[in-house]
Protein backbone atom coordinates (compact mmCIF):
# COMPACT_ATOMS: atom_id res chain seq x y z
CA UNK A 1 0.00 0.00 0.00
CA UNK A 2 3.10 2.34 0.60
CA UNK A 3 4.35 1.91 -2.47
CA UNK A 4 1.03 2.60 -4.67
CA UNK A 5 0.88 5.71 -1.90
CA UNK A 6 4.12 6.79 -2.87
CA UNK A 7 3.60 6.53 -7.00
CA UNK A 8 0.66 8.22 -6.26
CA UNK A 9 2.41 11.27 -5.06
CA UNK A 10 5.42 10.71 -7.89
CA UNK A 11 2.86 10.88 -10.49
CA UNK A 12 1.10 13.96 -9.28
CA UNK A 13 3.84 15.93 -8.62
CA UNK A 14 5.12 14.80 -12.13
CA UNK A 15 1.86 16.18 -13.59
CA UNK A 16 1.58 19.65 -11.57
CA UNK A 17 5.67 19.91 -13.22
CA UNK A 18 4.11 18.88 -16.71
CA UNK A 19 1.14 22.00 -15.89
CA UNK A 20 3.66 24.57 -14.44
CA UNK A 21 5.86 24.09 -17.74
CA UNK A 22 3.16 24.58 -20.10
CA UNK A 23 1.95 28.04 -18.01
CA UNK A 24 5.28 29.65 -18.60
CA UNK A 25 5.43 28.65 -22.04
CA UNK A 26 3.19 31.07 -23.15
CA UNK A 27 3.22 33.95 -20.28
CA UNK A 28 0.88 35.47 -17.47
CA UNK A 29 -2.46 35.60 -18.71
CA UNK A 30 -3.11 39.33 -19.18
CA UNK A 31 -6.20 40.02 -17.15
CA UNK A 32 -7.06 43.64 -16.32
CA UNK A 33 -5.31 44.80 -19.14
CA UNK A 34 -6.31 46.60 -22.52
CA UNK A 35 -4.32 45.90 -25.69
CA UNK A 36 -3.62 47.64 -29.20
CA UNK A 37 -3.22 45.66 -32.22
CA UNK A 38 0.70 46.99 -33.90
CA UNK A 39 1.06 44.61 -36.17
CA UNK A 40 -0.55 41.47 -38.60
CA UNK A 41 1.90 40.09 -40.16
CA UNK A 42 0.60 37.95 -43.29
CA UNK A 43 -3.38 38.45 -41.85
CA UNK A 44 -6.20 40.62 -42.12
CA UNK A 45 -5.61 44.23 -43.12
CA UNK A 46 -7.02 46.55 -40.94
CA UNK A 47 -9.40 49.62 -42.68
CA UNK A 48 -7.27 52.68 -42.58
CA UNK A 49 -7.11 54.56 -39.27
CA UNK A 50 -8.23 51.60 -36.81
CA UNK A 51 -6.66 49.34 -34.81
CA UNK A 52 -7.90 46.10 -33.38
CA UNK A 53 -8.18 46.42 -29.41
CA UNK A 54 -8.72 44.02 -26.92
CA UNK A 55 -9.94 44.48 -23.08
CA UNK A 56 -9.67 41.65 -20.61
CA UNK A 57 -11.49 41.92 -17.09
CA UNK A 58 -11.61 39.01 -14.87
CA UNK A 59 -13.33 36.01 -17.02
CA UNK A 60 -14.13 38.74 -19.84
CA UNK A 61 -13.22 40.22 -23.22
CA UNK A 62 -13.97 43.33 -25.18
CA UNK A 63 -13.13 43.69 -28.60
CA UNK A 64 -13.18 46.64 -30.85
CA UNK A 65 -12.11 47.22 -34.83
CA UNK A 66 -13.88 50.35 -35.30
CA UNK A 67 -17.45 49.92 -35.44
CA UNK A 68 -19.29 48.08 -32.93
CA UNK A 69 -17.78 46.88 -29.75
CA UNK A 70 -17.88 42.66 -28.98
CA UNK A 71 -17.90 40.88 -26.00
CA UNK A 72 -18.68 37.81 -23.64
CA UNK A 73 -17.07 35.38 -21.22
CA UNK A 74 -13.26 34.20 -22.29
CA UNK A 75 -11.22 30.75 -20.91
CA UNK A 76 -7.37 31.31 -21.32
CA UNK A 77 -6.26 27.84 -20.36
CA UNK A 78 -4.01 25.91 -22.25
CA UNK A 79 -2.62 28.94 -23.82
CA UNK A 80 -5.61 29.33 -26.38
CA UNK A 81 -7.94 32.26 -26.03
CA UNK A 82 -11.58 30.48 -25.80
CA UNK A 83 -14.35 33.10 -26.15
CA UNK A 84 -18.37 31.71 -25.18
CA UNK A 85 -21.37 33.42 -26.27
CA UNK A 86 -19.25 36.32 -27.71
CA UNK A 87 -22.14 39.16 -28.38
CA UNK A 88 -22.18 42.51 -30.52
CA UNK A 89 -23.75 46.08 -30.61
CA UNK A 90 -25.61 46.34 -33.33
CA UNK A 91 -24.73 49.26 -35.32
CA UNK A 92 -24.74 49.97 -39.05
CA UNK A 93 -21.44 51.53 -40.11
CA UNK A 94 -19.61 51.37 -43.68
CA UNK A 95 -19.21 48.07 -44.91
CA UNK A 96 -15.51 48.04 -44.86
CA UNK A 97 -16.04 48.27 -40.69
CA UNK A 98 -18.70 45.77 -40.83
CA UNK A 99 -16.35 43.34 -42.81
CA UNK A 100 -13.62 44.02 -40.18
CA UNK A 101 -16.45 43.34 -36.99
CA UNK A 102 -16.88 40.04 -39.17
CA UNK A 103 -13.01 38.79 -39.02
CA UNK A 104 -12.47 39.89 -35.71
CA UNK A 105 -15.07 37.49 -34.58
CA UNK A 106 -14.26 35.14 -36.89
CA UNK A 107 -11.10 35.50 -35.62
CA UNK A 108 -11.71 35.54 -31.52
CA UNK A 109 -14.13 32.44 -32.07
CA UNK A 110 -11.21 30.35 -33.80
CA UNK A 111 -9.45 30.23 -30.41
CA UNK A 112 -6.53 31.66 -31.36
CA UNK A 113 -2.94 30.63 -29.06
CA UNK A 114 -2.04 33.24 -27.41
CA UNK A 115 1.52 34.37 -25.76
CA UNK A 116 2.56 36.88 -24.07
CA UNK A 117 5.96 38.87 -23.41
CA UNK A 118 7.31 42.30 -22.40
CA UNK A 119 4.02 44.13 -22.48
CA UNK A 120 3.10 42.30 -25.85
CA UNK A 121 0.75 40.08 -27.10
CA UNK A 122 0.15 37.64 -29.92
CA UNK A 123 -2.81 35.76 -30.71
CA UNK A 124 -2.28 33.11 -33.18
CA UNK A 125 -4.63 30.96 -34.70
CA UNK A 126 -3.01 28.92 -37.38
CA UNK A 127 -3.83 31.59 -40.22
CA UNK A 128 -3.95 34.22 -39.21
CA UNK A 129 -0.97 35.96 -36.56
CA UNK A 130 -2.18 39.95 -34.63
CA UNK A 131 0.24 41.13 -32.59
CA UNK A 132 -0.88 43.73 -29.94
CA UNK A 133 0.91 46.23 -27.61
CA UNK A 134 -0.42 46.54 -24.20
CA UNK A 135 -2.13 50.23 -23.78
Amino acid sequence: MADARRALVALAFGASMVACACADSYGEFPADKTYSSVDAPDSYTPVGGTTVRLEFVDDRISAEAGCNRLFGTVDTSQGRITVDSLGSTRMACPEALMEQDRWLTAFLTSAPRWSRNDGTMVLDNGSERVVFAET
